[in-house]
C-alpha cells in the first residue's frame, strides 16, 4: 500500500473524510462546542478551589454542586420539550447569553449565596462536561444535518474536539493562574476569576457563532398520513427507504393535534421501552460520574500530592488530550462491531481503572492511571450517540436526547453532596472505589441490555 492509500485509509477509518464534505452548520456546531468547552474545562477545574479559597466549607461546596445540577437539570428539561418548536438555533442564542451572564456573575462578586444562585439559574459545570441544553440541541442538529451512515463520524469528532479542548480549558487556567500570581502579582482569589473573565469572553464568542447557523438545524417534521389502502409493492419499496430514521422500530403513529401534546414525543411503546432503559443505565453511569467529577478529582489530586493549581492543569490537559484523541478510534469499531459493543469494549477497562485509582501512593503510579483510563473512557460517548439517534425519528430526536440528557443530570444531583461530606471526613477514596465498581455494572448491563440491538443501530 502507498503512503497515499495508506492517508487515505487512516482518513476514511477515523472519518476524516466525512468531516472535510460536511456542511458549515457541522463546522459551526463543532466551534460551538469546543469554544464551550474550552470555558467549561477551565472553570471546573478550579470551581472547588475558587470557593474553597472564599472560605466555605467542603460540604457547603458539594451542595453547592448538587444546587448547580438541579438548575441544569430543570433549564435542560423545559428547553429540550420546546426547542424543536421555538427553534434550536433560537435556544443555541440564549443559552450562550445566559453562560455570559454566569461568567459575569462568577468574575464580579464573592457572595456565596449570589454566586449560588447564579449557579442554579445560568450556565456552569463542576464536572468539566457538558451542561445545559447544548448537547440536546447539537446533538440532534447532527442527525438531522448528517446521513447515518456518516453520523458515527461525525460524532467521534464532535467528541475529540470537544474533549481536546476541555483538556486545553484545564491547561489555560493552570497557565492563567501561573501567570497573574507570578507575573502581575494578583491573589489566589484574584486569579481563580481570571479564568472566569475567560468564561466571559468564550461565552460572547459562542453567542456570535450561534448568528450563522442556518435553517437547516431545525428538525425536519415527518408527515404519517392514513392509508385506507393497501400499498402496491413499488409503494412499499419506496417507503422502506424513505424514512432512514426509523430503521430500528419503525411503528410511529401519526401525531396528535394538542398543541400541549406535541411538545412530547410520539413514539411507539417499543421504542419507549428502549429509551426508558437507555435512560436508566446512562443515568447509572451518570450518578458514579457524579461522585468523581474534574473539579473534585482535582481537589483531591491537590490535596493528596500537594500539586501546585498551574500543574494540575497541565496534568489533566495530557489526560483531556489523549482521551479525545483516542476518540477517533471509536468511528472504526462503531462500524465494524456496532455501537453496543464498542461502548463496552471501551468503558469497562476505564470503569476498572477508576475504582484502583485512589490506592498508589506515588504520584507517577496515580498519573500513569490517569493517562491509562484517560485513553479510554470517551471512546464510548460517539457510540451512545449512534445508538440513540438511530431510535427515534427526526422531529422527536431533540425531546428524547433531552428526556435522556435530564435523567443523567438527575442521577448526578446528589453525587456532589456525597463527595462534600465524604471528603470533609477524610474518606474521599471511596467515592472512586464506589463509583469505578457502579460503571462495571452500567458496562455490563448496557451489554446484557442491548446486545441484541447491535448490528441494526450501526447503520
Amino acid at each position: 500500500m502507498s503512503f497515499v492509500s495508506w492517508l487515505s485509509f487512516v482518513g476514511d477509518e477515523i472519518g476524516l473524510k466525512t468531516l472535510f464534505h460536511s456542511s458549515w452548520d457541522v463546522y459551526i456546531i463543532i466551534a460551538l462546542r469546543m469554544i464551550r468547552l474550552i470555558g467549561f474545562g477551565s472553570t471546573s477545574l478550579i470551581l472547588a478551589l475558587y470557593l474553597k479559597a472564599l472560605g466555605i466549607d467542603e460540604s457547603y461546596i458539594g451542595f453547592f454542586m448538587t444546587l448547580t445540577f438541579v438548575g441544569d437539570l430543570i433549564t435542560s428539561f423545559l428547553l429540550s420539550l420546546v426547542t424543536d418548536q421555538i427553534g434550536r438555533k433560537r435556544v443555541l442564542i440564549l443559552c450562550s447569553v445566559v453562560m455570559l451572564a454566569t461568567g459575569f456573575v462568577f468574575t464580579t462578586t464573592e457572595n456565596y449565596y449570589f454566586l449560588l444562585a447564579t449557579a442554579v439559574i445560568g450556565i456552569l459545570t463542576p464536572s468539566g462536561g457538558e451542561v445545559g441544553p447544548f448537547r440536546t440541541i447539537e446533538q440532534s442538529s447532527i442527525a438531522s444535518l448528517c446521513h447515518q451512515s456518516q453520523r458515527s463520524d461525525i460524532y467521534a469528532w464532535y467528541t475529540f474536539l470537544g474533549s481536546f479542548c476541555a483538556a486545553f480549558g484545564s491547561f489555560v487556567a493552570g497557565s492563567i493562574i501561573e501567570l497573574t500570581r507570578a507575573e502581575w502579582g494578583f491573589s489566589e482569589i484574584e486569579s481563580y476569576k481570571s479564568v472566569f473573565g475567560l468564561y466571559c469572553i468564550l461565552s460572547l464568542i459562542g453567542v456570535v457563532l450561534s448568528l450563522f447557523i442556518s435553517g437547516g438545524i431545525e428538525a425536519k417534521k415527518q408527515s404519517i398520513e392514513p392509508r385506507s389502502e393497501a400499498p402496491t409493492d413499488e409503494e412499499s419499496t419506496e417507503g422502506s427507504s424513505a424514512n432512514e430514521t426509523t430503521q430500528l422500530l419503525a411503528n410511529e403513529e401519526s401525531k396528535p393535534k394538542s398543541s400541549f401534546f406535541n411538545l412530547l414525543p410520539h413514539l411507539s411503546p417499543d421504542v419507549y421501552l428502549i429509551v426508558l432503559k437507555i435512560s436508566l443505565l446512562f443515568g447509572l453511569d451518570s450518578f458514579a460520574s457524579s461522585l468523581t467529577p474534574l473539579s473534585w478529582t482535582s481537589y483531591y489530586i491537590k490535596r493528596k500530592f500537594g500539586i501546585p493549581s498551574s500543574y494540575l492543569g497541565s496534568v489533566f490537559f495530557i489526560t483531556g488530550f489523549i482521551s479525545g484523541v483516542t476518540s477517533l478510534g471509536s468511528t472504526s469499531m462503531t462500524k465494524r462491531l456496532g455501537p453496543v459493543v464498542t461502548m463496552v469494549a471501551t468503558h469497562l477497562p476505564a470503569s476498572v481503572l477508576l475504582a484502583v485509582l485512589p490506592f498508589p501512593n506515588s504520584f507517577v503510579v496515580t498519573i500513569a492511571i490517569l493517562v491509562l483510563r484517560a485513553s479510554m473512557q470517551t471512546m464510548d460517548v460517539a457510540p451512545k450517540h449512534v445508538f440513540l439517534a438511530a431510535t427515534v425519528p427526526d422531529d422527536d430526536r431533540t425531546a428524547v436526547f433531552g428526556f435522556v440528557n435530564v435523567v443523567k443530570t438527575l442521577a448526578q444531583i446528589i453525587g456532589p453532596s456525597i463527595v462534600g461530606v465524604l471528603t470533609e471526613n477524610g474518606l474521599q477514596w471511596v467515592t472512586f472505589v464506589v463509583g469505578g465498581s457502579l460503571k462495571v455494572v452500567y458496562d455490563l448491563g448496557v451489554l446484557v441490555t442491548f446486545l441484541t440491538f447491535n448490528k441494526n443501530a450501526a447503520y
